[in-house]
C-alpha cells in the first residue's frame, strides 16, 4: 500500500493557485505612470464596478435610484467625479434627508448627472478653467490647482477635493471628491450684488443701468459673461464716482446726450452673449457685447489675456488685463460667468482694424480636449461644426491637425500654433466652404489667405453679408501655384504684393508656405459675415492645409506685421534670431 504525502501536493497547488489569481489580477487591476501622473488601471471594469471596489456604496445607491446604473456601466467614453460616502451622508442631512432612499428619481437623477461627463478626462487634462466638455446637465465644471504645504490638488468647482484620481476602467475615468458638487445657485446680477464694498462703483452702476433684471434671468442654452472692476481700477482711471464716469463717456460717445443711456451701454459693455471661460478666451479675438454693434477685442500675450488692445501703425492703446488668479474670475453663475479686469472698458467709435484669424478656432475644435495639443488629429463631417459649412456632389471630412511647435525649423511647417485645416476642393468631392468670419468693423478691407501648397485646385471667393448684395471677388488664383520669391534678384517683397501675393510667417521664406490675396471687401455693418471659398477647377483630388485668413485695413501695412509659428505678431525690425524657433544672434566684440 502506498502512502500520499499530502503536504508538499497542498503547497503545490496553492502555490499555482496564487499565480493564477496573481495573473489575473493583473489583468484586472494595475498602476501605471503617463506623465508623471499615476492612473489606477481596471482592465475589464466598468465605472460602476470601480465604484464599488472602491466602497462608494452611497454613490451607488444615488446612481441606482436615478436609474443610470445602465448609462455607467455601458461602453463609451465618461468622467464621474464620485462623492465618498461621508459626503453624501453630509449632503442629505443638509438637505432635510435621511438617506438616499429619501431622494425621489429626479432629484437623484440630477445629481448624478452633474458629477457625470461624457468624455475621458484624467487630471493631466485639466487646467485652471473649465473641463474640455460639459456635464450631463450641458453645465461646465471648473477645476483649479490648489496646495497643502508641499501636496498639489484639485479642487472642483471651488467646492470639492479631489482626493484619490484617474481610477481607469473601460469607459472612462472616476475620481474621488471629498464634497457632492452642487450648480451654482447665484445669478450674475446675484453674484455682482454680493460683490464686497471695494467693488461698490461696480455695484451702483449695475443696478442704475437696468441690467440687472436681464441678468438676472436663466433661460435654457442662453449663457452671459460680465467682466467686473473693482474701486482702485476706476480710480486708476480717474474715475471716483458716477459723474466722473459720465464726464468721459460724455466726450467717448458724443453721439449720446441722455446719461442714463450713457450708463446702460457702458454696464451693456461690460457683458457678453455667451459662456466664456478663461480656456476660452485665450483662443478667440474678438466678440460682440450687449451693446449693438459693439465689441471687445481679446489678444493673448504669452498667458496673459488682454482686452481692447489695439496697435494701428505708430497708434498703440494698451489693453486691459485679466486677472486670471482672482477668485472673481471663472466665478461660475446660474447664468453664466464672471471674470475680473484689472482697468476700465469702455466703448469707442473705432475704425476698421487687422484681425489675423486662425481657422483652426472653431467652437467645436477648441472645446476638445487635443486642440493645439501635438499629435491631435480630428475629423468633422458636414454638420459637425457650426461655423464652417460645406457642400458639393460628395462632401468629404474636414481635418483639425496639430504638429506642435519645434525647436528646430521645419521651413515648410511653419503654421501659424502649429495647427491647420486639412480638407479638399474639387467639383465632385468638396466643391466650396463657407466660413462665419470674426467680428469685422464697418471699413474696407484686403483679405489674405494663408495655406501651404498642395491643393490642386484654382478657387475664388465671395464675401457675403445679411441683407446686402453678395460681394464676389476678384482674384481667381491656383492654389498649387509657388509663391513667387521676395528674396530673387530683382524682386522684393513690395513687388510680389503687387503680383498678389506676400510672405506671412515670419521666420523664413519657402515657395510652399503661400498666402495670396482674395480681393478686397467692403463691411457695412460691423459683425460676423461669411467667406465663402469654391473651386472653378481641379486637376487632382489630393486635400491642402488652410491656416489663417488675414483682414487688413486697404490702408495699412499688408507686409507687416508677421505672424510666427506661436501666434505673436512680428514687427518689421525684429531680428530674424528672436524669432521663434530662436538662433544665436550675432553679437559684435567689445574692444
Amino acid at each position: 500500500m502506498k502512502t500520499f504525502h499530502s503536504q508538499p501536493i497542498f503547497q503545490y497547488l496553492t502555490l499555482i493557485i496564487v499565480m493564477s489569481l496573481g495573473i489575473m489580477s493583473s489583468f484586472t487591476s494595475c498602476e501605471k505612470s503617463i506623465e508623471g501622473k499615476i492612473y489606477q488601471v481596471y482592465d475589464d471594469k466598468m465605472i460602476d464596478e470601480i465604484l464599488q471596489d472602491q466602497n462608494l456604496s452611497q454613490f451607488l445607491a444615488v446612481v441606482e435610484k436615478a436609474e443610470l446604473t445602465g448609462t455607467i456601466h455601458a461602453y463609451g467614453a465618461y468622467t464621474i467625479f464620485a462623492p465618498t460616502n461621508d459626503a453624501i451622508i453630509a449632503y442629505l442631512q443638509k438637505n432635510g434627508k435621511n438617506s438616499v432612499e429619501d431622494l425621489n428619481k429626479e432629484e437623484a437623477e440630477a445629481i448624478v448627472k452633474y458629477h457625470l461627463i461624457r468624455d475621458t478626462l484624467s487630471t493631466a487634462d485639466f487646467v485652471d478653467g473649465r473641463l474640455a466638455s460639459p456635464n450631463f446637465l450641458k453645465k461646465y465644471l471648473t477645476t483649479k490647482a490648489e496646495s497643502e504645504g508641499t501636496a498639489i490638488f484639485q479642487r472642483i468647482n471651488r467646492q470639492a477635493k479631489v482626493i484619490q484620481e484617474n481610477f481607469r476602467g473601460n469607459n472612462g475615468f472616476v475620481h474621488i471628491i471629498d464634497q457632492v458638487l452642487t450648480p451654482p445657485e447665484n445669478s450674475i446680477t446675484d453674484a455682482i450684488r454680493a460683490l464686497p464694498e471695494d467693488y461698490s462703483l461696480m455695484k451702483t452702476l449695475f443696478e442704475r443701468s437696468g441690467w440687472a433684471d436681464s441678468l438676472d434671468k436663466e433661460i435654457e442654452d442662453q449663457w452671459f459673461t460680465f467682466f467686473i472692476q473693482d474701486n482702485e481700477a476706476f480710480n486708476n482711471a480717474g474715475i471716483y464716482d458716477e459723474e466722473d464716469l459720465l464726464e468721459q463717456l460724455r466726450v467717448n460717445t458724443p453721439e449720446v446726450t441722455d446719461d442714463e443711456e450713457l450708463i446702460r451701454n457702458y454696464i451693456g459693455y461690460h457683458g457678453i452673449n455667451n459662456l466664456l471661460y478663461i480656456a476660452d478666451l485665450m483662443v478667440i479675438s474678438s466678440m460682440n457685447t450687449l451693446v449693438p454693434k459693439q465689441i471687445i477685442t481679446f489678444k493673448r500675450n504669452l498667458d496673459v489675456i488682454l482686452l481692447n488692445e489695439l496697435v494701428q501703425g505708430k497708434f498703440n492703446e494698451p489693453g486691459i488685463p485679466l486677472i486670471r488668479e482672482s477668485d472673481y474670475s471663472d466665478l461660475s453663475c446660474s447664468n453664466g460667468v464672471i471674470q475680473k479686469i484689472d482697468g476700465n472698458i469702455v466703448i469707442k467709435n473705432r475704425t476698421a482694424y487687422r484681425i489675423y484669424w486662425d481657422l483652426t478656432e472653431q467652437p467645436e475644435i477648441i472645446a476638445n480636449k487635443g486642440f493645439r495639443k501635438a499629435g491631435t488629429s480630428l475629423k468633422f463631417n458636414p454638420g459637425d461644426l457650426s461655423e464652417i459649412t460645406w457642400g458639393g456632389k460628395a462632401p468629404a471630412q474636414i481635418e483639425y491637425y496639430c504638429g506642435g511647435y519645434s525647436n528646430v525649423l521645419d521651413e515648410k511647417f511653419q503654421y501659424v500654433y502649429g495647427d491647420y485645416l486639412r480638407f479638399v476642393l474639387h467639383p465632385n468631392v468638396t466643391s466650396w466652404v463657407e466660413f462665419k468670419t470674426p467680428v469685422l468693423i464697418e471699413g474696407k478691407y484686403k483679405v489674405w489667405l494663408c495655406y501651404r501648397r498642395e491643393l490642386d485646385a484654382t478657387v475664388k471667393s465671395t464675401f457675403k453679408q445679411e441683407g446686402k448684395d453678395d460681394q464676389v471677388l476678384p482674384y481667381v488664383f491656383d492654389m498649387a501655384a509657388y509663391m513667387s520669391n521676395p528674396e530673387a534678384e530683382g524682386s522684393s517683397h513690395e513687388l510680389i504684393e503687387i503680383e498678389g501675393w506676400k510672405q506671412y510667417n515670419a521666420k523664413k521664406y519657402n515657395s510652399v508656405v503661400c498666402s495670396h490675396i482674395l480681393g478686397i471687401i467692403d463691411v457695412q455693418s460691423t459683425g460676423r459675415h461669411t467667406l465663402r471659398i469654391e473651386t472653378t477647377g481641379t486637376r487632382h483630388n489630393n486635400p491642402g492645409n488652410w491656416d489663417v485668413i488675414q483682414f487688413i485695413p486697404v490702408d495699412d501695412d499688408q507686409l507687416w506685421p508677421r505672424m510666427d509659428i506661436k501666434g505673436n505678431w512680428i514687427e518689421k525690425d525684429v531680428p530674424n534670431c528672436q524669432i521663434w524657433p530662436p538662433t544665436p544672434c550675432d553679437t559684435v566684440p567689445t574692444e
